[in-house]
């Protein structure tokens, strides 16, 4: 009796087997594609807008620098201000707890200060004298408030609840911003000296500093979350890279010219801000290489809320630029605006406003992992129809089988 042999499976069929696992390759790829210039909006700003931050309520904060300014409360979703937070003149930095206490630097005639706004508020309520000059804030992970004094080459600190100084630290040359790491762990860019000191966590001096340049002019500091630290060289066009734990710069990053601003997101994703190219330069954790996006004229500050979008100040422009960053952030990951979020690291903006989320909709590592497992599926499954066809075709016989 003859046995009957089954149909081979035709080359139409292989050929369409292989665009399917094509197509599905490509569509794991498509979410890795990084916000673009189509994915970006433009609000217009009233006064001078400079310092920008994210309260745990998902409020943003922006700083109006006008003599008469305020600090504009934006609701989520809003494209107006829904109120102006009354303060000194002048208002520059901002910083925000995770209780949503909103610190802000101003000034009242010659005298530097810090306003404290309680949260919900609609004026400063508490006002703390800082020596004079400029002043840059940012908050640690347990709460406290990190205020960076150039003219005094020093970082002090005040501890959560306190209108005091509870300690000062000793940096380098015109100190001019401050990342803190998710331990704790300071680290403040020494403009002037090109060096960047590092500060462990509660200690009253420094433990150590980093050279990055000394014509590099450092600007912008992060901390990304696995302990990497991002600084922005004004001068040589390029963000250095010290690894966790690292005493040297490990390697250099082209990015736009004059980068002023970084900010890490919780999946490794850092953002930079060129300020005279009108662009920000996206970098995923572990490239070498940036992509860019167009923003508006003389972007500044940034901080990620909590839908997950960036919010990008631009100076001259008078506008904030809106980033689609892909999915909404977690609430435990959220930053609660000007510090660092509860296990996650400070995002790096000159005000301290922390990030936890990038432009990506998937981390690039769970990409990477998806794209692999479809290639192996799609792989398996040909050469199961290859079986298939030659064992339909050669029934009868002896057969020997031997399979980013």
């Amino acid at each position: 009796m003859k046995t009957k042999l089954s149909r081979p499976l035709a080359a139409p069929a292989l050929r369409r087997a292989l665009l399917a696992g094509v197509a599905l390759l490509l569509a794991t790829a498509v979410v890795t594609v990084p916000a673009s210039a189509a994915d970006t909006a433009t609000i217009g700003v009233v006064g001078q807008p400079v310092a920008v931050a994210t309260g745990p309520d998902g409020t943003l904060y922006v700083s109006d620098q006008s003599y008469n300014g305020g600090v504009l409360a934006y609701r989520p979703g809003e494209t107006v201000p829904s109120r102006t937070i009354r303060t000194g003149a002048g208002p520059t930095s901002l910083a925000v707890t995770p209780d949503g206490t909103l610190y802000v630097a101003q000034s009242e005639g010659a005298q530097s200060e810090i306003g404290v706004v309680a949260p919900g508020a609609g004026e400063v309520s508490l006002v703390m004298k800082v020596s004079f000059g400029t002043h840059w804030l940012a908050v640690g992970p347990e709460g406290s408030l990190y205020v960076v004094s150039p003219e005094e080459n020093s970082l002090s600190v005040v501890k959560p609840g306190d209108a005091w100084v509870n300690r000062t630290i000793q940096a380098g040359p015109y100190p001019v911003r401050v990342a803190l790491a998710k331990d704790g762990t300071a680290y403040a860019t020494n403009q002037l000296a090109g060096t960047v000191t590092v500060i462990p966590p509660g200690a009253a001096w420094p433990s150590h500093t980093i050279d990055v340049g000394a014509q590099a002019s450092p600007h912008g500091i992060a901390a990304a979350p696995d302990g990497t630290v991002y600084v922005a060289n004004i001068m040589t066009n390029d963000v250095a890279v010290i690894e966790p734990g690292g005493t040297a710069v490990a390697r250099r990053i082209p990015v736009g010219r004059a980068p002023q601003e970084v900010l890490s997101a919780a999946d490794g994703t850092v953002y930079v801000t060129n300020s005279l190219d009108d662009s920000v330069s996206v970098i995923p954790a572990g490239a070498s290489a940036a992509e860019t996006i167009a923003v508006g004229d003389d972007p500044g500050r940034l901080v990620q809320r909590a839908d997950g979008s960036v919010v990008v100040v631009n100076r001259r422009g008078k506008s904030l630029s809106v980033l689609d960053g892909g999915q909404d952030v977690p609430a435990a990951a959220v930053a609660p605006g000007g510090g660092e979020p509860a296990g996650t690291a400070d995002a790096g903006t000159s005000d301290g406003a922390v990030i936890s989320q990038g432009s990506f909709g998937i981390a690039l590592p769970a990409v990477a992992a998806g794209a692999g497992a479809l290639l192996l599926a799609s792989a398996a499954f040909l050469v199961a129809v290859l079986r298939r066809r030659r064992k339909a075709a050669g029934a009868g016989t002896e057969q020997a089988w031997a399979l980013d």
